[in-house]
């Protein structure tokens, strides 16, 4: 059930503890919690403009316009003092306390005008940037997408458990490096033999577009195999079931992947981009469309795509392959192409939408991240 949080002295450890809050338009719940995420992204910029050589991802800084991130990061902070202000007006101390504080430490750290770290080569580093990027473009984005046309209308945007799956969309996020350096370093020592500069010289001569058709074919058979391999039972299943633990899909159910999964399907797929060398153009256009694109799939967005569905995956399709539902089971395990669940038999997609999401209780991982974490290491005794 929705709660309402209308208790001044209500604390934000409490109201983080009811997990579903929900709004009302004039009321200030809502501008409390704007400020909040405003002032802490706020701090967070302040942050990367100071040590952009350890908080920002290499193969985004190029791309960077400093005069528009300053431009940017000041309208953010103006932003929060203007959502601060008028929940600080309407009785809403938390979490709008928090937002103010994180926005105060970014002023006295220099604010938009803050000095710009030197960026050097850094062995080390966290992608920072992307988180906010991610939170401030993709999920507001489809926070508002939700909202004009979702498939649960009853579902709140921070809805049950949303604290938990913001805790795996910022470490996921600021993992990707890491992530990134220990798939390399695993392809180099098991496939590099099988790198040939024949077929990379090939492929990278390939027109833009046939390149992009033919990284998103390659990645997704690869992604169609393992992911099967998961939904297989066992270890691998346990490790999957986290990413299936979710009962309410929207934009941040995506981010609920356990480690050892996003550590071996990132290694899995970048195996093709490793081994076939598509132009670095291309890597970064698909990264950046796997990024939009993952979020798209799990969205609480209800869209009319019947026409692209027998060839390319939809929320819909995906949202089937997530339904707590017998006849949906161990099906749609595409994510690019729906043609591929057609060729091998997985193909589920009856009119409408699933009724319910999850996994049966006695696969459901506790609700609890480092509950989580450790449920692919428990044997079945330990579970129940």
């Amino acid at each position: 059930m929705n709660q309402y949080v209308s208790s001044t002295t209500t604390t934000l450890s409490d109201q983080l503890k009811r997990h579903t809050i929900s709004f009302r338009i004039g009321d200030g719940r809502f501008s409390a919690w704007v400020c909040l995420l405003l002032g802490v992204l706020s701090l967070m910029g302040v942050l990367i403009f100071n040590y952009p050589e350890f908080l920002t991802t290499p193969e985004l800084r190029e791309a960077y316009n400093i005069p528009a991130l300053r431009a940017g990061l000041g309208a953010l902070m103006i932003s929060c003092g203007g959502f601060g202000a008028f929940a600080l007006l309407r009785g809403k101390l938390m979490p709008t306390v928090i937002g103010l504080a994180g926005l105060a430490i970014a002023s006295i750290m220099g604010g938009a005008d803050t000095t710009l770290g030197t960026i050097e080569a850094s062995g080390f580093y966290i992608g920072l940037d992307w988180f906010v990027i991610g939170l401030l473009v993709v999920g507001s984005a489809f926070v508002l997408l939700e909202r004009l046309a979702p498939v649960n209308e009853e579902q709140p945007t921070l809805r049950r458990e949303w604290v938990l799956d913001m805790k795996y969309f910022f470490i996921m996020h600021l993992a990707m490096g890491g992530f990134l350096v220990a798939s390399n370093a695993i392809l180099t020592a098991t496939v590099g033999w099988a790198r040939f500069e024949a077929v990379t010289n090939f492929v990278s001569a390939l027109p833009l577009p046939l390149q992009f058709i033919l990284i998103l074919l390659s990645i997704d058979l690869v992604e169609y195999t393992i992911h099967r391999l998961y939904h297989q039972g066992g270890f691998l299943w346990r490790v999957h079931a986290v990413h299936h633990s979710s009962e309410q899909m929207d934009w941040l159910a995506s981010s609920r992947l356990h480690f050892v999964e996003a550590l071996v399907t990132r290694t899995a797929t970048l195996a093709p981009v490793f081994l076939l060398g598509f132009d670095p153009v291309i890597v970064g256009i698909y990264a950046a469309f796997v990024s939009f694109h993952a979020t798209f799939l799990h969205a609480n967005f209800r869209v009319d795509l019947s026409w692209i569905e027998p060839i390319f995956v939809t929320p819909r399709h995906h949202h089937w392959h997530h339904a707590n539902q017998v006849e949906a089971y161990n099906k749609n395990y595409a994510v690019h192409f729906s043609f591929i669940d057609r060729m091998f038999g997985t193909l589920y997609l009856p009119d409408g939408w699933p009724e319910s999401y999850g996994v049966d209780e006695v696969d459901q991982p506790a609700h609890g991240f480092r509950a989580q974490l450790a449920h692919p290491f428990q044997t079945a005794n330990e579970i129940n």
